[in-house]
């Protein structure tokens, strides 16, 4: 009866704990098979806790970013409006001067935009979002933000940035003066294995690879997986076969006596031998080169090995003009540290190929030119100068390019003794196709070699005309044929000089909102009317530029909402599977309480009766 009671005990004790706790069960052995599972499904519903929570962030942060987006979209069309108005109208400098503050205001609502903020996140800095991704500079506006959008883990098949770049909302935050030219770093010893592109273009990849010499028919294993740089590697391979390897410019040179074969093969499935060009057999004793290796420019990037004698270049932003000298400059970083310590809102960095240089501008309403000094070479060979014979009119008078008139001559030049010549440009698309083009009609108009030469400015910028002949007229470059050529180049002007040096209408500018807003702007305040009609045509592709944005915002959004109705939909289901498998059943656990209550007292009364009867009453 004893053992009756302390069952029931027992039992109605579990009951009341589960009736307590609204659980079923409370320890692992209670039911080992369930408790696995509730274990496997604590952590599936946990981690999706964890994502609904990041996916709840994300919404607001791409609300944040479409209530932004919208916001600029109304500033835009308010600006538009603004300028249309005066592109036909006989408004007075009253009116065009009170609309310019107006712009002025706009100004300051879009850098406030540029610069918001959600849960401690720039919006659009893209990935740089714990500073202010615009500020100030120079007069204008510096972009300092990095990267297309902060991705976070969302539980997605694919990344759904949260932040955006400000280049896709405000424009070209950072415009370039691309490399014209691929400056084929030479293999030095301190190049690294890590930078090289490898024969194949694949790399180079160290491991370990085999030497065979024949005569005498002896192989020899190399292991060259801890190789760091190219005299790393050279030294390894002189350990086995002395004076053989060398390299040159382009790559390794493989030498040996003539009655001597080496054959070298890849081990262990690696591919050094193949990436570096020496997997194959060399007999002497003319030196072999194995492939150019073609090495990537990086920060570690030696100048010398370039092949590149630096002096000075010239850079002017906006009003600002310096003339910077990297004659003492060792490697690629030594460079990009140099001019990023001028402040000026330029960014050097190497091409996506690693093959080239490229200079980002990146302060709204200032432009840059990159140009030589003293008649140096210096901004060529890197290939940033910003005017030089590749540079696409196009590019020219802030993208509008340069017009020619179609079968008929553009420019008219007058030279000091009077005499004249006129050139046709038509078909030209580079400055040096313009150049080409004068000098052509000088030979046609003079012979060869002709009194005048077009070049490129030895100082600065701008394309230069050398007139040798002497007289008491002066050098002209006039239009002809109401061709706006002359203009559009730079070249419209006289001198009494020999030499007459245009203006550079190749800078480079960041073509962004607040670059047009300060174009509007200003033209307002000089009453320009084509100069406001073109800053409004700017700030109308503005608009389609943020309209795309903001559809984008919207497609990232929607992939969020429904990542969150899923997880939401897998979450019930999964706490439904848990609770059916550790929660309590409320009307069993008060029967089975019920029940072993009266089956407790009944055992207690028994166990009463009995304790109490006398042998006799026993008997």
């Amino acid at each position: 009866m004893l053992r009756s009671i302390q069952s029931s005990q027992s039992q109605l004790l579990r009951a009341q704990i589960e009736l307590a706790t609204g659980r079923a069960l409370h320890r692992p052995s209670d039911n080992a098979v369930a408790a696995r599972s509730i274990a496997s499904l604590d952590d599936v519903i946990s981690q999706r806790l964890r994502r609904l929570g990041n996916l709840g962030h994300a919404d607001g942060v791409l609300s944040s970013v479409d209530a932004g987006i919208g916001e600029l979209t109304d500033l835009l069309a308010e600006a538009t409006a603004l300028g249309l108005g005066h592109t036909d109208s006989g408004s007075g400098a009253g009116s065009m001067g009170a609309d310019a503050s107006a712009v002025n205001a706009m100004l300051q609502s879009v850098l406030n935009l540029a610069n918001r903020q959600h849960a401690g996140l720039h919006l659009y800095g893209g990935t740089a979002t714990g500073r202010s991704p615009m500020i100030e500079m120079l007069g204008g506006y510096q972009y300092r933000g990095t990267g297309g959008g902060l991705v976070t883990d969302l539980g997605l098949g694919s990344a759904v940035p949260l932040t955006m770049s400000g280049d896709d909302v405000f424009g070209s935050l950072s415009s370039r003066v691309q490399g014209d030219h691929d400056l084929d770093p030479n293999v030095l010893h301190s190049t690294r294995l890590s930078d090289l592109n490898g024969v194949r273009n694949l790399g180079v990849t160290p491991g370990r690879l085999s030497i065979e010499l024949d005569p005498p028919g002896t192989s020899t294993i190399v292991d060259a997986s801890s190789a760091y740089d190219v005299s790393d590697l050279l030294q390894l391979l002189d350990d086995v076969a002395p004076g053989v390897f060398d390299i040159d410019v382009n790559g390794i040179v493989v030498s040996g006596d003539i009655d001597v074969t080496l054959t070298i093969t890849d081990l262990d499935g690696g591919s050094l031998a193949a990436d570096l060009g020496l997997n194959r057999s060399f007999t002497g004793p003319t030196p072999v080169q194995a492939g150019d290796l073609n090495p990537r420019i990086t920060t570690h990037t030696e100048i010398s090995a370039l092949g590149l004698n630096l002096g000075t270049i010239r850079i002017e932003q906006g009003e600002q003009t310096v003339d910077l000298d990297l004659s003492d400059v060792g490697t690629v970083g030594d460079l990009q540290q140099k001019i990023d310590d001028l402040n000026l809102g330029l960014r050097l960095v190497v091409s996506e190929e690693g093959d080239r240089f490229d200079l980002f501008n990146e302060v709204s309403g200032s432009s840059v030119s990159i140009g030589e000094v003293g008649g140096g070479t210096t901004a060529t060979d890197l290939g940033i100068r910003s005017l030089m014979r590749s540079t696409e009119l196009s590019s020219f008078n802030a993208g509008a390019g340069v017009d020619f008139v179609d079968g008929m001559t553009d420019l008219r030049i007058q030279l000091h003794d009077l005499s004249a010549f006129e050139v046709d440009l038509s078909g030209c698309t580079t400055v040096g196709d313009v150049l080409d083009a004068i000098n052509a009609a000088a030979v046609v108009a003079f012979g060869d070699p002709p009194p005048m030469q077009a070049g490129l400015a030895a100082d600065g910028n701008g394309i230069t005309l050398t007139d040798s002949t002497a007289g008491a007229g002066r050098l002209i470059v006039g239009t002809v044929n109401g061709s706006f050529a002359a203009e559009q180049l730079g070249l419209a002007g006289e001198t009494e000089l020999s030499t007459l040096t245009g203006e550079d209408r190749a800078r480079v500018r960041v073509e962004s909102v607040l670059t047009h807003l300060i174009d509007l702007r200003d033209a307002l305040l000089a009453e320009d009317q084509a100069a406001i009609a073109d800053a409004v045509t700017r700030l109308q592709a503005d608009q389609e530029r943020a309209v795309a944005a903001r559809t984008d915002v919207g497609h990232r959004t929607r992939l969020v909402s429904a990542a969150m109705d899923r997880f939401e939909t897998r979450q019930i289901a999964d706490e439904s599977l848990r609770a059916a498998l550790r929660d309590v059943d409320y009307t069993d656990a008060s029967m089975r309480f019920a029940a072993l209550q009266q089956q407790l007292q009944a055992s207690l009364a028994v166990t009463a009766r009995i304790s109490t009867l006398s042998l006799l009453e026993y008997l």
